[in-house]
């Protein structure tokens, strides 16, 4: 710091001159500064001037690849990160990159039956492709319930299955299960149901409260697995435990207590516990109301919530009581029964 006199007018005065040392382009920071008749802004950065209404373009490819992922990972509804990719057309380049659709959350990639298009039907392979298990295991139910693609629809069953993906083992385990279903023994059927049941283990242990429903089904019965009735009691005690504690808020059983059979297995106890549907069911669901596409005979299960189709004729279980309604699955079969089955179920007269 310097002083210096000089005489202005005949006054004194002092000047201090303050030596600032100088930043080179690259060590300041962004600045910017709005341009005259206009909404855009002059961005510099690193002593260049980018002229852009969006100030993301300053960032590179990787940071805003992990704001997408994030996005996508945490969407709600498929327009969340349709909105995000209708900023820019940087921002819809980068949102279908290979990273931010194998972490789109299943709630991001639930498409209605209604909107169902060509273009829906290859988003959802693009997602499988990157690697997303939620993908393969939405297009691999539509592929196989409501298209009847049944080839590529358990390959993408499968693959989401090889990743541990608990609702993809349980639905290869009931189709592998109908297989068998009203078919006259033989090798082949017993190793399904020994497949099937081992898929049903494999999903339980992932938490899937279904699968171990259904594993104290096929202990209680012996299919697939050597029978015990004491370790089946203790399988479905835990399965309705584990609704009544992670379940969500139970609606309100459309049949009382009092109505129901003293013969009906330990679930029926406990009421139907409520329980978030999973996307895919619905997919089938309104895909099926929406128009019976096959009119081929083959019956859908009585279960409202299911959505699960019949791939040959008698392929789904009958009610043994009434013989009209038909279910996919044991867990179906309980839960239409507190739903509203127990109260309108008429035994068959025998002749």
């Amino acid at each position: 710091m310097t002083t210096t006199r000089q005489k202005t007018r005949g006054i004194k005065s002092k000047r201090i001159a303050i030596t600032i040392p100088l930043l080179r382009p690259q060590e300041m920071g962004p600045r910017r500064r709005r341009l005259s008749g206009g909404n855009e802004t002059e961005l510099i950065l690193n002593g260049k001037s980018i002229n852009s209404s969006n100030p993301f373009d300053a960032l590179s490819d990787d940071v805003l690849i992990s704001v997408l992922c994030k996005v996508a990972a945490s969407a709600t509804s498929p327009s969340d990160l349709i909105n995000v990719m209708s900023i820019s057309k940087r921002f819809s380049v980068l949102g279908v990159d290979q990273q931010v659709l194998a972490k789109a959350s299943g709630k991001a990639m639930c498409v209605r039956a209604r909107n169902w298009s060509d273009s829906s039907e290859k988003f959802l392979r693009r997602c499988a492709d990157a690697g997303n298990l939620e993908a393969c295991y939405f297009l691999g139910m539509i592929h196989f319930h409501c298209l009847r693609n049944y080839a590529s629809g358990t390959a993408l069953l499968e693959r989401a299955a090889e990743g541990s993906h608990s609702a993809a083992l349980y639905s290869l385990a009931i189709i592998r299960f109908n297989k068998c279903a009203d078919v006259d023994g033989g090798s082949s059927c017993q190793h399904d149901l020994n497949s099937a049941a081992s898929l049903c283990v494999r999903s339980a242990t992932l938490g899937n409260v279904d699968a171990l429903r259904e594993v104290g089904y096929c202990l209680q019965h012996g299919v697939g697995l050597p029978p015990s009735p004491t370790a089946a009691y203790h399988l479905l005690h835990k399965a309705n435990t584990l609704k009544l504690i992670t379940g969500p808020s139970s609606p309100t059983p459309l049949i009382s207590p009092r109505r129901r059979s003293r013969d009906i297995s330990l679930l029926t106890n406990y009421g139907y516990m409520g329980r978030e549907v999973h996307a895919a069911n619905i997919f089938m669901v309104e895909w099926w109301w929406l128009g019976d596409k096959g009119e081929d005979g083959l019956h859908m299960c009585s279960n409202v919530v299911c959505g699960r189709r019949e791939t040959r004729k008698n392929g789904f279980r009958r009610c043994s009581r009434c013989g009209t309604t038909m279910y996919c699955s044991h867990v179906c079969q309980e839960m239409h029964w507190n739903m509203e089955h127990g109260a309108t179920c008429t035994p068959v007269q025998n002749a």
